[in-house]
């Protein structure tokens, strides 16, 4: 009894050996063999699911560029992926790996052993490309020319094929590689089973020879040469798949052109042990259509995998297929449709044991490489519908492995139990029938292998029919990660974020199933994009006892959820916890902070980045820009901007534009038009940018013209581009072009957009049609702070204070909190208009608010008070304020105490700010020489004038001069005031003319005045100022004919004296009234009182008179 139970026993003991052993003997190191039409390691099944990275060794050959290496080879593991295609050549040319025959740069080849030994560090197999048929990293071209420099008679490139002294020079080349001693790994390339296989050339083609018996001798003789040196390792030819005379048949299926290769009689050569097939419809057939493409490749693949099953005998690999991005129409659906087609057709040969032994897409990229890409590019490290379909694949791949590993070890068991001998090759017999046969007796659930329907439910997501993909999610009877995930992800793009959180929840609490990293990164983005905090909070904390928070996609959703929701330094907390970071977390934590203001912390973070040797892509290096215009940091941007010409990242949209808006920013217009001129392409932003910036410093007249030259190009303005154009036309008051502009957004059908209506009420407003801005407003489906704010700008710039407060108190009832910009707005006009009690009540909602020192605020209520006659509380706002150095209150107190004649206090307030050390512009500098006029201190105001241009280098205005002009008329010197206006190296205005004129008046001085008169009226021919002033000069003097001669030149001009006026507070309300006026609705019943008044005073001056008694003297 007991020896029957130790051999029952043993049994299990060895089932369980021999059932483990698949995974485990096939991921141990050993070199990749051919078992039929199959790939093997270590007698188990091996498939290649991998990717091309041509520029592993360049990269690698500078030290410093090697953790980019690193990182994408620790990716590509992640990923599942297998094998690693790449390039072991370059020659001649920049950095090259031979220099010339036989001669090479130690730095390149240690570079390749880097990235041999990183590839076996994760896993990866590696193939090697022995030389290129194109002109890139020398090619076919560059041994010809060798040849030709050492007198051979070569004309051609295709006599690398036939020159015996060229076919000797890459023969050397090959045995140099296979020779070589790894630095790294101490071994030979020959004797490396890291190494997969060689390949003779990258898409060899002799368009010379169309038959193909060219490149047939030639693979035949190149193939027996390194055989004869290596016996280790497979060998490919790296054909494309073009047909040619031993399958005419095929040859419908080739594209157009004429390439000299034969894919059946080049790969039935001896020593070529499997066949490779390139796929690129979208490049081979570039103006078809996406179905006609999609047609071939079904075709194109279709055919080399029966043909390498049925014909050749020999496993094949679809070395290389892809979907550019640069492509006209291109979609992220559509690339996924490329891999998905690709990589179904080789699991459905795999799992039936047939000859698709793997696909490589092109191409691999790390972070921080845009310079090498070419459209095809994919990042692993940034998640995308692609990376999953090849993560998928991966798990497709490797669940068929261990399915046929255990189906092995099952036969291995049967043998070693006793149950007969198992013929030879029966492993191999194995391999070459269908799986599915073998489900039952290795007990593995069908629906295991079954990932049909996730593909078909990813297909209707990316289609749009996210209705279709629910009904067919829920009646999956098994839901995997990848079911879940794809379905969360289709309510994201959605915008349905609710419900693909509810659907994450049912995940969580699905026994069967466990969250992944992209899984919980797509729930977390559905958290950030909804601003939904809390539950964001849970998934961090869930991420935290999982171990997920390791995943540098969770992280960099974590980081960007809390930017969202407004919670910087908890996002700088994520990032600083992180164990790993790459380009994508960089850049988004940099983001998070200068989208907050934050942009010095941004900058830092940006120079940071490089000590962790992580380099900056476009979109890096972009938001760093920002960062400089935003701190208008002119020097550190420059410094950006020669890295960015380095890394060849000039020429792209976003960097450029970002260069463009620094060098505006910070006021060097004619840099950032030199580079807006050598932009090869210009977007809608390039424009827009260009428009804003002229806009901002004054030439709006250009605006308008940039405007017009981008109407004339193939880009088509946006809603910004429209928001920059109104405020253009607001500021040169050009309320027609506004109207044409209203016109052309109407029938663009974007007069809905915020941007656009706000800055249409602004120029609306700005031009005097506060009717038409209004009419907006109310007409608006949803409105903004910035909508209210500029309403009430709008009104109570134009001085009309009963609707300026009735849209403020509509505002407050909405629920709307105001911003400063709407209560400077209203105590602006408040002081305008003298109405002290409604200033009053606007600071205390601003108290209310938290808003008393905001700059804004603060200066409009030191100007209110001032203006409504109350310079004690204007000086006790100044007093309170927190910062004593804010200019803008300085000047505003300055001006405050001059417009009540304290001129001591303004003069005394300005000299305290200067022994502070505080630096006043030239606004503060108006304010203090308006305080020396009002005062007559004429010395005081030279002092200041020079103290401006000789300590303070700025040139006084014209505003400036009129100051000066005023303070030397009221001193009685109008003999210099007039020469001072004459000298002005600026603009001469109707302003400092009257000024002298005026002065004139009053000391009789008819010449000068009448000189003066005459410039305002060169300036503006219907001045009535002008016009009375001088007629009253004439008048004075006793000159009656010449004060009749202007009075009727007035009268035939139709120039009127503008009537004064005053106004008055009553019961909250502005009553405003000028001479002669009948706007106001009770102006019968004011003119019955005023006649009333008038009768009444009439009598009591009549009665007074009356009372007097005239003595005779």
């Amino acid at each position: 009894m007991k020896p029957l139970c130790l051999i029952i026993f043993l049994s299990i003991v060895i089932q369980q050996s021999y059932l483990k052993l698949g995974a485990d003997a096939s991921s141990r190191d050993g070199f990749v063999r051919t078992k039929g039409v199959q790939f093997s390691l270590n007698g188990y099944p091996y498939y290649a699911n991998g990717f091309n990275a041509y520029w592993l060794m360049y990269v690698a050959s500078d030290p410093i560029q090697r953790p980019k290496i690193s990182a994408a080879f620790q990716e590509a593991s992640r990923h599942g992926l297998t094998v690693a295609r790449t390039w072991a050549f370059s020659d001649g040319g920049y950095r090259p790996l031979q220099y010339s025959p036989g001669s090479y740069n130690e730095d390149m080849f240690q570079g390749l052993d880097f990235a041999i030994a990183e590839a076996r560090r994760n896993g990866i197999k590696i193939i090697l490309s022995f030389a290129n048929n194109y002109v890139s990293f020398g090619g076919r071209k560059q041994y010809v020319d060798w040849a030709r420099n050492q007198g051979r008679p070569v004309s051609s490139e295709d006599d690398f094929f036939t020159d015996s002294l060229v076919k000797d020079f890459y023969k050397n080349h090959i045995k140099a590689v296979l020779n070589r001693f790894n630095t790294f790994t101490k071994v030979q390339y020959k004797d490396d089973p890291t190494i997969m296989a060689w390949e003779l050339m990258n898409e060899p083609r002799c368009p010379s020879d169309p038959t193909g018996r060219t490149i047939q001798a030639w693979i035949t003789e190149m193939a027996a040469h390194v055989k004869s040196l290596d016996t280790n390792h497979l060998l490919e030819a790296g054909l494309e798949g073009f047909y040619c005379q031993s399958s005419p048949q095929s040859k419908t299926l080739n594209p157009p052109g004429q390439f000299g290769t034969d894919f059946i009689a080049n790969n039935r050569i001896p020593g070529i042990d499997f066949v490779t097939a390139h796929s690129y419809p979208d490049e081979w057939f570039i103006d078809a259509s996406e179905q006609f493409q999609m047609e071939f490749l079904n075709k194109w693949v279709d055919a080399h995998i029966q043909d390498a099953q049925n014909v050749l005998r020999k496993p094949i690999i679809l070395a290389e297929f892809g979907k550019s991005t640069k492509k006209a129409g291109y979609s992220p659906a559509q690339r996924d449709l490329v891999f998905n087609t690709v990589y179904t057709k080789i699991y459905e040969s795999a799992k039936r044991g047939g000859a698709a032994a793997g696909g490589l897409f092109w191409q691999l990229l790390g972070s921080g490489m845009d310079n090498f890409q070419d459209g095809y590019g994919i990042i692993l490290g940034q998640s995308s519908s692609t990376v999953n379909v090849i993560a998928q694949q991966s798990r497709k791949l490797t669940l068929i492995r261990k399915i046929f590993a255990r189906m092995i070890n099952v036969e291995k068991w049967k043998r070693a139990r006793g149950y007969g001998p198992v013929r030879k090759g029966a492993s191999v017999s194995l391999l070459e029938k269908p799986v599915d046969k073998f489900l039952h007796e290795a007990r593995i659930p069908n629906h295991v292998v079954s990932f049909d329907t996730n593909y078909q439910l990813r297909h209707l997501i990316d289609s749009g029919n996210l209705r279709d993909a629910r009904q067919m999610f829920d009646k999956m009877p098994h839901r995997d990660v990848f079911s879940w995930t794809a379905i969360i992800q289709g309510y994201v793009a959605a915008t349905n974020y609710n419900e693909a959180l509810i659907l994450f929840s049912a995940m969580h609490v699905d026994p069967r199933v466990s969250a992944d990293t992209h899984a919980l990164s797509v729930a977390l983005k559905a958290c950030g994009q909804s601003s939904n905090l809390s539950f964001g909070e849970s998934l961090h904390a869930f991420a935290e006892k999982t171990s997920l928070l390791s995943s540098v996609y969770v992280g960099s959703a974590l980081i960007d959820l809390y930017k969202r929701t407004g919670m910087i330094d908890k996002s700088c907390r994520v990032f600083t916890e992180m164990d790993f970071k790459n380009t994508v977390t960089w850049t988004t934590i940099i983001t998070s902070l200068v989208h907050a203001g934050r942009h010095k912390e941004g900058l830092c973070y940006f120079t940071e980045m490089s000590r962790f040797r992580e380099l900056p892509d476009t979109f890096t290096f972009a938001i760093a820009l920002k960062a400089c215009a935003g701190l208008r940091q002119l020097r550190y941007g420059q410094g950006i901007h020669t890295h960015v010409i380095v890394k060849g990242f000039g020429a792209v949209l976003c960097v450029a534009n970002s260069l463009f808006t620094m060098y505006t920013e910070c006021g060097e217009m004619q840099d950032a038009l030199l580079l807006f001129e050598s932009m090869i392409e210009k977007d809608v932003v390039s424009w827009t940018s260009l428009i804003t910036a002229y806009s901002r410093i004054g030439q709006e007249e250009n605006a308008v013209k940039t405007f017009l030259l981008m109407r004339n190009s193939e880009v088509s303005p946006n809603e910004q581009t429209f928001a920059s154009m109104f405020a253009a036309c607001a500021s040169l008051s050009r309320l027609v072009w506004g109207e044409q502009l209203h016109g052309n957004v109407l029938s663009l059908g974007i007069v809905d957009s915020l941007s656009v209506i706000n800055s249409m009420m602004k120029m609306y407003s700005t031009c005097g049609r506060l009717d038409s801005a209004s009419v907006l407003f109310r007409g608006m489906r949803c409105r903004d702070i910035i909508s209210w704010s500029t309403i009430i700008g709008g009104y109570s710039q134009g001085g009309f204070v009963d609707e300026g407060f009735e849209y403020f108190s509509w505002m407050r009832q909405s629920g709307t909190k105001p911003t400063d910009f709407a209560l400077a707005s209203l105590l602006s006009v408040s002081g305008n208009m003298a109405v002290l009690e409604q200033g009053r009540q606007v600071h205390a909602l601003s108290l209310h608010l938290g808003l008393e020192q905001n700059p804004t605020i603060r200066s409009a209520l030191i100007t209110m008070y001032s203006k409504c006659g109350s310079i004690a509380e204007a000086s006790k706002v100044f007093e309170e304020t927190e910062r004593a150095a804010d200019i803008v209150a300085l000047t505003a107190m300055t001006n405050g105490y001059a417009e009540h004649g304290k001129s001591k206090e303004a003069i005394d307030l300005f000299e305290k700010s200067l022994n502070v050390g505080f630096r006043p512009d030239t606004v503060t500098f108006i304010s203090v020489l308006n305080a020396c006029a009002h005062s007559g201190q004429l010395d005081v105001g030279f002092h200041y004038f020079n103290l401006m241009q000789e300590r303070y280098n700025m040139s006084p205005a014209k505003e400036h001069y009129g100051c000066m002009v005023d303070l030397l008329c009221r001193a009685g010197r109008l003999s210099e005031a007039e020469k001072m206006i004459n000298e002005m190296p600026c603009e001469k205005d109707d302003v400092v003319w009257t000024t002298l004129l005026r002065a004139c008046t009053a000391k009789r001085d008819i010449e000068r005045g009448r000189r003066a008169a005459e410039r305002i009226l060169e300036l503006d021919p219907t001045s009535s100022i002008a016009l009375v002033t001088l007629a009253n000069i004439y008048s004075r003097t006793g000159k009656w004919k010449e004060a009749a001669i202007v009075r009727k030149s007035m009268k035939s001009k139709g120039v009127m004296k503008e009537p004064g006026w005053s106004s008055v507070l009553i019961k909250d309300k502005v009553s405003a009234f000028a001479s002669g006026g009948q706007s106001h609705p009770q102006c019968e019943d004011i003119y019955s009182i005023l006649e009333l008044v008038v009768n009444r005073y009439d009598c009591a001056i009549k009665g007074a008179f009356e009372s007097i008694q005239i003595c005779d003297p």
